[in-house]
């Protein structure tokens, strides 16, 4: 459970125990709720029940420790707010306070002034149904006649008064301080309603892209605004639409395997062995003579013994000492057990599959259909990248590069959006793009990445250097794949890739239209 000590210790409503109880109650109600009822001792009972009344909220606070904790602050610290602004506002009861403390004071001498002063004021402020100031001054001047001279009757009288007053100035304190609450109150869930349907709205449109509901509610506060998840859901929805690019996305991510490793690992082996048992009791074969109390195996001299008195006794001695000479029979049984040891053997290591190295190009030619076919592409690729915890390292490329190292991928959100808000102008040069692809396999990190390009290839070829290289990265197992957009390509070009495939804008169905291996002439 997270910690709320900023609110247990320093929170300024009731006792610290209630304080923790609070805390704990609205982070469980949300987390999984079950809860105890919020505490009763503070006038925040009601309006803390109240704002944790919403199905959005607890849909997505549902065993997501993180966001309860910080929804959980959120509402800890709408309770310290409002007790202080309560605390900082003028209170309409202080003269009706300052009178009952005058009135504790009084006492059979004091009290006829001070009676003149607190008639009229109870008149004025209740009803007479609520509070008889007559029926108490006829009870006071029975203490004063000659039969009630009693002070203790004096005493119980004016507590009866004071405990009536005070219960109906408390009362009216209270519901004046529930007005200030639930005014707040209001505001505040109208506030966190807003940023939780967000935050519905936000998961849907970047699954998989983060799962960090507590990361995003921490940029609720205002920063969604200063950021374009609009760019993110238009490109959701073109992928939705636009099957083919989502289905070739999906089939780049199958192919680009890692290389099969393997390791040697030990494992508890078993093997079968014949073994021997004896059974002493079984008497199958005679092995010798020894020392038993087993007269039927006694030998015929330890009979003897018994022949005569003299030495009968030293017979029934021996047999009490199972030291009678006897003979000594064994039994075998074959048994097979199995015998455990330890061996080795080599295992293939679990498949992990390799990151992506996405060349995009951002050239004026590309303007228009092609920018989106390549934005959905690459938009779908990150998608995948995402969901199988693979790096991606993008590069966008027209008469220069930029390149986005999209390692921690779930934490570069504003790069990807940035990227996919770009324009698309300039001339058109891969070759720089290509490099900084080939130069990225030497890495640690992106070794084993196959390389995707999305481009119209009007371009000049490779030159040879770099045609080279590409020819060496593919000893490695690195394949290189284009997506040709349009049909006016350089076969010079595609012709260094492995895998080609086309996206004719022209085509009859006005979509996307698949063909592995463009036939290079």
């Amino acid at each position: 459970m997270p910690n709320f000590s900023r609110f247990i210790h320093f929170g300024n409503i009731a006792d610290t125990e209630t304080r923790k109880q609070i805390a704990e109650n609205i982070f469980m109600e949300l987390y999984d709720e079950q809860s105890q009822p919020i505490s009763n001792a503070t006038n925040f009972s009601i309006a803390i029940s109240d704002i944790l009344d919403n199905t959005t909220l607890h849909e997505m606070c549902k065993d997501n420790e993180e966001l309860s904790g910080k929804i959980t602050s959120d509402i800890l610290d709408f309770v310290n707010r409002t007790q202080k602004q309560i605390s900082r506002t003028d209170n309409p009861f202080v003269d009706e306070v300052m009178q009952y403390q005058q009135f504790v004071e009084t006492n059979k001498k004091t009290f006829s002034d001070n009676w003149n002063l607190t008639k009229p004021f109870i008149d004025k402020t209740y009803n007479k149904n609520v509070i008889d100031t007559e029926f108490y001054e006829e009870e006071f001047q029975k203490c004063f006649n000659e039969k009630g001279k009693n002070r203790t009757q004096f005493d119980s009288v004016k507590e009866h008064f004071m405990d009536k007053w005070r219960e109906l100035f408390y009362k009216k304190q209270v519901d004046w301080e529930l007005q200030i609450i639930d005014s707040e109150r209001k505001q505040f869930c109208e506030e966190l309603y807003r940023k939780i349907e967000e935050l519905k709205k936000l998961q849907e449109i970047l699954s998989p892209f983060t799962n960090e509901l507590g990361r995003l509610w921490d940029m609720s506060g205002g920063r969604w605004r200063n950021t374009n998840f609009n760019i993110l859901k238009r490109y959701a929805e073109l992928m939705q639409r636009d099957k083919l690019l989502q289905e070739l996305a999906e089939m780049l991510g199958r192919m680009q395997q890692a290389e099969q490793e393997y390791e040697e690992e030990l494992f508890a082996d078993v093997r079968p062995k014949t073994v021997w048992k004896v059974e002493t009791v079984a008497k199958a074969d005679l092995i010798g003579v020894h020392e038993s109390d087993d007269i039927s195996s006694a030998l015929p001299s330890e009979f003897a013994l018994l022949a005569d008195s003299t030495t009968e006794i030293l017979f029934y001695k021996k047999f009490t000492e199972k030291k009678l000479q006897t003979f000594e029979f064994q039994g075998r049984t074959q048994e097979i057990i199995n015998e455990e040891f330890q061996n080795k053997r080599p295992k293939a290591k679990e498949d992990v599959q390799g990151p992506f190295i996405i060349c995009i190009d951002t050239s004026g030619s590309m303007h228009g259909t092609p920018e989106i076919v390549a934005k959905t592409l690459c938009f779908a690729i990150l998608k995948i990248a995402i969901r199988d915890n693979r790096k991606c390292y993008l590069i966008s490329f027209s008469t220069g590069i930029e390149t986005l190292n999209l390692t921690d991928l779930k934490n570069s959100l504003h790069k990807i959006i940035r990227f996919l808000s770009m324009s698309f102008h300039g001339g058109t040069d891969a070759t720089p793009a290509m490099r900084e692809a080939l130069q990225m396999l030497t890495t640690q990190d992106y070794k084993k990445a196959d390389v995707i390009m999305v481009s119209d290839f009007v371009m000049p070829p490779f030159d040879e250097t770099t045609q080279k290289l590409i020819t060496l990265a593919k000893t490695n197992k690195t394949k290189f794949h284009s997506l040709v957009i349009g049909t006016s390509q350089n076969k010079g070009v595609i012709k260094d890739f492995d895998n080609n495939w086309l996206y004719d804008a022209n085509s009859p169905a006005g979509v996307l239209s698949l063909v592995k291996n463009i036939r290079i002439l």
